[in-house]
């Protein structure tokens, strides 16, 4: 490949990898060339391309092999090896190279073609443990001689159509390539040569594109073939170009040929070249077909413009044109007008036509059969036509041979309608409303006739009745007429008619509808439809007179509450009042005024109960937020009612709201919110007291009961700091008339506790108080228990030996009442009090 030219070696690579378009045989593997041919000391490209990949080991090309059932393999010639090369054949190890440029491409090139290289050839693939060889396979074929130039079919050549002619040879080897040569004289015109290589053949092409002229036809090209030290060959092509026919002339070429009336003169169609030569001859008259003259030649004696036409299978052209011309007297003498409708005013022109031999020398014009214009041209110039000029013309034209006149033409000048005019019954231009009146359009004349009336007032389209009608206020205007015809319109000049009636459709207008408390309001009532002017107005508040005014406009200053309401108004003017018109309602918007609040059910109130505070207000426009406030302190709330549900001692206090609305806002008065418990948390809250102390009571009860019992069980084997208060009760005769003698006993309690004998007051039994004893109140018994200021005991109490507080104890015991000392008996109290 290193050795290749660049530019061959590219068209080669590129036409292998189109080549699998073409194969003869399918392969899901391996796609391959059907043949290739070669000749000895020549080259040979065997395409390859490995169409399922899967990641393969190496591929080999086999030359000629067979299946060996006993080994299960293929035996053969290896002619190249993809990765062991010394496992290939030493007859194809210098002679065979890769030349595929990607993994897939397996093509390869063998040089040196030999006779023996003649067989088939295989592609061997191997991947891990799986083998494939190719189903197709490529036969080569090396011969002593060269394979034959070929010229491929001669397509059918057309003059100016681009063809190409192509050569080609069953051979292609990059190393060992074959030149082409086209020799050609195709009128001086660019040719290409394109070598191109037809894999699944191996062919070599060459060919030439050119455009055939008609000059080209019957010439030789030939295409070359050069294989290197071998011989020149070639194959010449005649061509064969259709055309249409060349050079058509008429014989004799003269641009003219004059004869007299009655004579004849021979023409001759003659045709220089054409492919196909039979061509078909076809003649014209002044550029109109004849019929019935195939012939190339010809006899005429009529006055013309003569033209040839010869045509082939590939075309055809046209000739030259040559002119008869016949002497004579002016013939078909007519008078060309103006197509359509002649109208007054515009330029008009009359011609009289004729066929004369020699041309006509004077024209005389007729109208009417009278001669009015004679002159040398054949044309009659009205430069303003009038429907004067309406009549019957004739023109006679003269030459050298006589002369020939035109049958009448009848000249008809048309016209718009004239003099139209507007007539208005009564004759008059005032009118007061509901008279009857009539309008009509009147049109002296017009040519034709007039086919449209049309009415405009003031400038613009309106329908008019023809006849009596009432006339109102909206017909009042100028008026104008058009009368239309095929020609043209016409206007008529104007006609005011004027139209007395009292004001209409008045409108009643403020400057602003919403209006606040001392503002200035003004009322506008400006009429649109009045004749005469109007003179004064009326206003009026709720349909009662409010002001009379020669302005359309009323001002209301330092507006009130009271101002607002529905105003109308009405014009006047001499012939009578127009209708009211009414205004939108006036509102005079203000600040929130009289605000409340109202309480419900009272300001007094029990706790639990549900409360509603009203706030409540005049104001316009309507009020858009509610503040409420609690001891001066805002309220989550924007509501108009404020609902204070299960009220609490918590919510006692005041309230007060403040509204707004766009113009302003304002405070209600401070109400007062009492809150009181309710018969429920009194009693809760008695319970709550009582239950603590019934319960302390009962306690303290069981406390005392036990201690005396366990005093009375083991008070000898208690320590007095463990004792308890309680109270000892003994008969009269149990105590002792000397406070200091004391009688023991098993049961006593008087060696283990201390005690105080209590007497009652003098005053209930009569005695006489003991010295020293304290009655500060006679409802109270009091005792004072003192411990010793020695060591040595105090009446029956024994000291503590831990005992070392000097403390004296008090007590108080109520006196119980007579019936209870009645009921008891005369009993002692003891009171035993724990240090």
């Amino acid at each position: 490949m290193d050795n290749l030219p660049p530019q061959r070696t590219l068209t080669f690579l590129f036409l292998v990898l189109f080549f699998k378009a073409v194969f003869s045989e399918q392969d899901s593997h391996v796609q391959l060339a059907s043949s290739v041919t070669g000749w000895e000391g020549s080259c040979a490209v065997l395409p390859c391309e490995i169409i399922y990949n899967h990641d393969i080991d190496y591929y080999m090309w086999f030359y000629n092999p067979v299946f060996d059932k006993t080994t299960s393999d293929y035996k053969g010639t290896i002619v190249y090896h993809s990765t062991k090369m010394e496992e290939v054949d030493s007859s194809f190890i210098d002679r065979v190279e890769h030349i595929g440029m990607t993994v897939k491409n397996c093509t390869i090139l063998i040089k040196n073609l030999q006779k023996n290289d003649t067989g088939h050839y295989k592609l061997r693939k191997i991947w891990k443990d799986n083998k494939w060889m190719s189903k197709q396979e490529l036969s080569l074929t090396v011969s002593e001689t060269a394979p034959e130039l070929k010229l491929h079919e001669v397509p059918k050549m057309q003059e100016n159509k681009e063809v190409t002619l192509t050569c080609s040879i069953d051979y292609f080897c990059p190393s060992n390539a074959v030149n082409f040569t086209w020799l050609a004289d195709v009128n001086r015109k660019v040719t290409t040569t394109d070598v191109r290589n037809d894999i699944s053949t191996t062919r070599t092409t060459t060919s030439l594109t050119f455009v055939p002229s008609w000059e080209d036809n019957n010439k030789m090209i030939s295409c070359v073939l050069d294989r290197m030290n071998r011989e020149k060959e070639n194959k010449i092509i005649q061509l064969d170009v259709k055309h249409a026919p060349k050079n058509v002339t008429i014989i004799p070429q003269s641009p003219i040929i004059r004869i007299k009336e009655g004579n004849n003169v021979t023409l001759k169609c003659s045709v220089e070249s054409s492919n196909p030569p039979e061509v078909a001859i076809t003649w014209y008259k002044n550029g109109g077909k004849m019929q019935g003259t195939d012939a190339r030649e010809k006899l005429f004696k009529e006055s013309g413009r003569y033209q040839c036409e010869a045509k082939n299978s590939a075309g055809s052209n046209k000739s030259n044109t040559v002119e008869i011309s016949v002497l004579h007297l002016p013939k078909s003498v007519s008078i060309q007008k103006p197509e359509g409708n002649i109208r007054e005013g515009s330029l008009v022109t009359l011609s009289c036509s004729t066929v004369a031999n020699p041309p006509v020398s004077r024209y005389i014009w007729y109208k009417n059969k009278r001669e009015f214009f004679n002159s040398t041209d054949s044309r009659y110039a009205f430069r303003h036509i009038t429907e004067n000029d309406s009549g019957s013309y004739q023109c006679e034209a003269v030459n050298s041979q006589g002369k020939g006149i035109s049958a009448p033409e009848q000249l008809d000048v048309k016209y718009a309608p004239k003099n139209v005019k507007v007539v208005v019954k009564p004759d008059g231009k005032q009118f007061l409303e509901g008279k009857s009146v009539s309008f009509e359009c009147v049109v002296k004349s017009s040519n034709p006739n007039v086919t449209k009336i049309k009415w405009k007032k003031n400038d613009k389209s309106v329908t008019v009745s023809i006849g009596n009608k009432s006339i109102e206020a909206a017909d009042a205007g100028t008026y104008t007429c058009e009368a239309t015809n095929e020609i043209g319109t016409s206007s008529s000049d104007a006609v005011t008619v004027e139209v007395h009636y009292k004001p209409k459709y008045s409108d009643c207008k403020i400057n602003e509808k919403n209006k606040k408390e001392h503002d200035e309001l003004i009322l506008k009532c400006p009429s649109r439809k009045s004749n005469p002017d109007i003179t004064s107005y009326e206003w009026f508040k709720s349909d009662e007179l409010y002001s009379t005014t020669t302005s359309d406009s009323i001002k209301i200053t330092n507006l009130k509450l009271t101002d607002s309401g529905y105003y109308s108004c009405r014009a006047i003017n001499p012939i009578g009042r127009g209708p009211k018109a009414e205004c939108e309602y006036i509102w005079i918007h203000y600040a929130p005024k009289n605000v409340t609040v109202g309480v419900s059910p009272g300001n007094y109130v029990t706790e639990n109960t549900d409360v509603r505070l009203n706030c409540t207000a005049k104001a316009n426009p309507a009020i858009h937020r509610y503040s409420w406030y609690h001891n001066k302190k805002p309220l989550q709330t924007s509501q108009k009612e404020y609902v204070i549900v299960n009220i609490q001692l918590s919510h006692m206090g005041e309230y007060y709201c403040i509204v707004d609305n766009t113009i302003g806002s304002n405070t209600s008065q401070v109400i007062y919110l009492h809150v009181s418990y309710s018969f429920y948390t009194i009693a809760i809250y008695t319970a709550a007291a009582i239950i603590p102390f019934i319960i302390l009571i009962l306690i303290v009860v069981l406390i005392i009961r036990f201690r005396i019992c366990f005093r009375l069980k083991n008070c000898r084997k208690e320590d007095r700091s463990d004792s308890a208060f309680f109270v000892l009760k003994k008969t009269n005769n149990e105590a002792s008339d000397h406070p200091g003698h004391h009688t023991r006993s098993e049961d006593s309690l008087t060696e283990q506790i201390n005690y105080s004998s209590l007497q009652f007051p003098i005053s209930t039994n009569g005695g006489q108080s003991q010295p020293g004893t304290i009655y500060p109140n006679p409802d109270d018994i009091y005792s004072v228990v003192q411990k010793p200021a020695t060591t040595a005991d105090y009446e029956n109490v024994k000291k503590a030996e831990d005992d070392s507080q000097d403390d004296i104890h008090y007590s108080v015991i109520a006196n119980l009442s007579s019936a209870t000392v009645k009921e008891r008996g005369q009993e002692v109290e003891y009171a035993m009090l724990r240090q």
